[in-house]
């Protein structure tokens, strides 16, 4: 173990290894043992950070939210400032991180779908960041001109599916479909306007 108890840094690294061993593995696969193990500290010391490993694993995806969103949206927004339209940027900036082998689905949905109980310390944060990518489509939209709430809650729901889909077929086309798919609903929505 390399440090003591209740620093800081020992807060972090707990919270990176839960991070990564329940996005690779599964939360219920993942024991504090190998969490403790990953962040290089004691099981005493995960207890004295989080009362449990759900607690644990809620921080560990709360701590990336925002920041998920805001890596989302910036890279959306560097393709839109080159020229993409914002709908299809979006849909390139997902084709991309669904081709990288390492992509497991969203972290947030996954963990949403394995832990089932409605009380579960992790609902809130899925919540909160589909949520956020469901603002972040909204505004999309609204730059494609149409300000509609049924259209963004149309394409909201094709990001969502392509992520659930992709991650459980590991199928990368997956979201080429929901592109072609969103392109449909936008045109639907420009021709009522």
């Amino acid at each position: 173990m390399v440090e003591p108890g209740t620093t800081p840094a020992a807060r972090a690294r707990l919270l990176q290894a839960a991070a990564r061993l329940t996005y690779t593995y599964g939360i219920d696969a993942t024991g504090v043992d190998a969490i403790a193990k990953e962040a290089r500290v004691t099981k005493r010391t995960l207890y004295q950070h989080f009362r449990s490993k759900d607690e644990l694993v809620a921080a560990a995806l709360a701590a990336r939210d925002e920041p998920t969103i805001a890596g989302l949206r910036a890279a959306v927004d560097r393709r839109i400032s080159r020229g993409a339209r914002p709908i299809a940027a979006l849909f390139s900036v997902l084709t991309r991180t669904f081709a990288d082998p390492a992509f497991r689905g969203c972290a947030f949905l996954n963990a949403g779908l394995e832990m089932h109980a409605d009380d579960h310390p992790v609902r809130p944060v899925t919540r909160s960041h589909t949520d956020a990518r469901r603002d972040l489509v909204a505004d999309l939209v609204r730059a494609e001109g149409i300000n509609d709430d049924l259209t963004a809650d149309a394409i909201a729901l094709l990001v969502e599916g392509a992520f659930a889909a992709g991650a459980a077929r590991r199928d990368t086309t997956v979201v080429k479909r929901a592109a072609h798919a969103a392109e449909r609903v936008l045109s639907l929505a420009r021709a009522k306007s």
